[in-house]
């Protein structure tokens, strides 16, 4: 099994580079040793939509997704203009990207 941290930084990579392709404005979570900076404990990219409509904040997972994980990302409150995102990447091959409200 690869580097738990190795394999997640991968994953957040290709998830902000596959928005830098769409022309959103990234910000990354930095991670220090033994610890993990996630933006309010939950996400791991924000991604600001190139004419500023809105701004999605994203959590990065390879495979799948724990239910206190999801629930905690259903349970978080937004203002509207902000979206939330579990972005899935599955097998190496493709994204499954789950919005909510």
């Amino acid at each position: 099994m690869a580097n738990k941290v190795k394999k997640g930084y991968r994953v957040e990579k290709a998830c902000a580079d596959a928005l830098k392709e769409e022309g959103y404005v990234i910000w990354k979570t930095i991670r220090v040793q033994y610890q993990n900076i996630d933006l309010f404990g939950l996400f791991d990219v924000v991604a600001l939509h190139p004419e500023g409509e809105h701004i999605k904040f994203i959590q990065c997972k390879s495979n799948r997704v724990d239910n206190k994980t999801r629930d905690a990302i259903k349970a978080f409150k937004m203002p509207p203009s902000c979206e939330k995102w579990i972005w899935i990447w599955k097998d190496r091959k493709y994204w499954v990207k789950e919005f909510y409200d």
